[in-house]
């Protein structure tokens, strides 16, 4: 919460039960100028002496996300729901997907609704939306989803974006970060499995500087560095 957010494309914003440090007027600013901001349920509830913020939640970020927060519905270990994706959505979500432990129930003001509850006594009320403001987009996850889903979802965000990945598949249990110079971009490859796990590099632009790809694999708990001209 601390750091600029000016200098990225995306930011993910996960359960951030707790907005400290001005946290909310970047997040203004981010979407304003023109990021995408990715929040979910169970966000902007405390200060940073965890006393409840007044005036609804998500705390001072509604208008930006263009709803509020009005309960949020705690399910026992064997229960689920499901979303349904609104016909036509602009993010082209086509797929139900399961949700489980919190679903959180919004009221819309000037979002898009995605997604809408399958079920239960929040039947068709959003569970997933999208709001345009400034220049930049605003999406809020009102549930617990499987990971299918946030895999269609951020698929089709980055699509929407044109971001471009640095590798293209990435195995469950692989991390792929990237640092610059002025000359060239450094991808880091750490794979956190036991095991090895195929990986496809992309070794004709770039130069393998550490580690070993052998046979389209990295290995257990091993590192690769690749070097290519910075193209950005």
């Amino acid at each position: 919460m601390e750091q600029n957010l000016d200098e990225y494309s995306i930011v993910a914003i996960p359960m951030c039960y707790m907005f400290r440090c001005g946290f909310e007027d970047k997040v203004r600013k981010f979407v304003k100028n023109g990021g995408t901001a990715i929040m979910t349920y169970w966000s902007g509830i405390v200060d940073d002496t965890d006393l409840c913020h007044l005036g609804g939640t998500p705390h001072a970020l509604m208008d930006v996300f263009g709803l509020r927060s009005t309960e949020i519905d705690a399910l026992y270990d064997w229960e689920s729901n499901e979303m349904i994706p609104v016909g036509d959505n602009s993010l082209g979500i086509k797929k139900q997907w399961q949700c489980k432990n919190l679903c959180d129930l919004v009221e819309v003001s000037t979002a898009e609704v995605l997604g809408t509850y399958k079920s239960d006594f929040y039947k068709n009320m959003p569970a997933f939306t999208k709001n345009n403001y400034g220049t930049g987009q605003a999406y809020y996850v009102c549930a617990d989803f499987e990971q299918g889903f946030y895999d269609e979802a951020y698929e089709n965000i980055i699509k929407g974006l044109n971001i471009v990945r640095p590798v293209d598949n990435i195995p469950n249990g692989v991390e792929v970060t990237t640092r610059y110079s002025e000359e060239y971009e450094y991808i880091f490859v750490q794979n956190f499995n036991t095991q090895p796990v195929e990986i496809i590099l992309d070794t004709q632009n770039a130069q393998i500087i550490f580690g070993n790809h052998v046979d389209n694999s990295i290995e257990g708990f091993g590192t690769i560095i690749l070097k290519r001209k910075n193209i950005s």
